[in-house]
């Protein structure tokens, strides 16, 4: 079994949610918005959508939302606390035909395959799967920021502590966090700014954006990344 075929269940909700990494959904999807610049009624696939914080709160916006996860617990939070869209259980790596307008993939979830080239054919599937002149928004952390902060165990809000080892000559990051009783290890493949551009134009994707946030601002070791993506 993968580790991220039990990893997503309503414990990884808790602890995520102790440490306050939910806290700014309103601004994450004022800006996803922004940064989509559709109008009501696109239709928007949701990349691991998780447990809909996004995907539903877009769908009250007046689009047409589906949400792929490969977590069956997820898609049951998802359907419970943000329903509107459509949920499936689907593999990153094959996502439904679409075509869409637009796909996201928010919150890091993405690198999670121990093959490189699993991570390029689920890209690859995404651009497949928009119109032309579709846009691809994807949220996550980028090797520089990884090395800038992880040189020691990180001390999260609400009691949440995260430790772990980045393998620096393949690229994977293992992490375990523990929230009381709650100890939850993953994995992912960390990429340069400058990979992932690679790799979206290798995809299908033409003109990339890179961005210091969802709202935008320059890339630094400091900022996280925001991807803007043409197919």
């Amino acid at each position: 079994m993968e580790w991220w075929e039990s990893f997503f269940d309503e414990h990884y909700v808790q602890a995520w949610t102790a440490a306050g990494s939910f806290t700014d959904t309103d601004s994450v999807i004022d800006d996803v918005d922004a940064l989509l610049g559709l109008q009501p009624g696109a239709e928007i696939l949701d990349i691991a959508c998780g447990f809909g914080r996004v995907a539903g709160p877009l769908s009250k916006r007046g689009y047409r939302v589906t949400g792929i996860d490969i977590s069956h617990r997820q898609l049951q939070l998802a359907k419970q606390r943000n329903p509107g869209p459509t949920y499936l259980e689907a593999d990153m790596r094959r996502p439904p035909p679409g075509p869409f307008d637009a796909a996201i993939n928010l919150f890091s979830s993405f690198g999670y395959f121990d093959d490189p080239r699993d991570d390029a054919a689920a890209v690859t599937a995404w651009a497949t799967c928009l119109r032309p002149g579709g846009v691809l928004v994807m949220e996550l952390m980028h090797r520089d920021r990884v090395a800038h902060l992880y040189g020691q165990p990180i001390e999260h809000p609400g009691g949440v502590s995260e430790t772990g080892h980045t393998d620096w000559v393949t690229g994977m990051r293992t992490s375990t966090i523990t929230y009381g009783s709650i100890v939850k290890t993953f994995r992912f493949r960390l990429y340069t700014v400058t990979e992932l551009v690679q790799l979206l134009h290798q995809a299908g994707f033409g003109h990339v954006d890179a961005y210091g946030a969802l709202r935008g601002g320059e890339v630094s070791p400091e900022s996280r990344l925001a991807l803007r993506a043409v197919k």
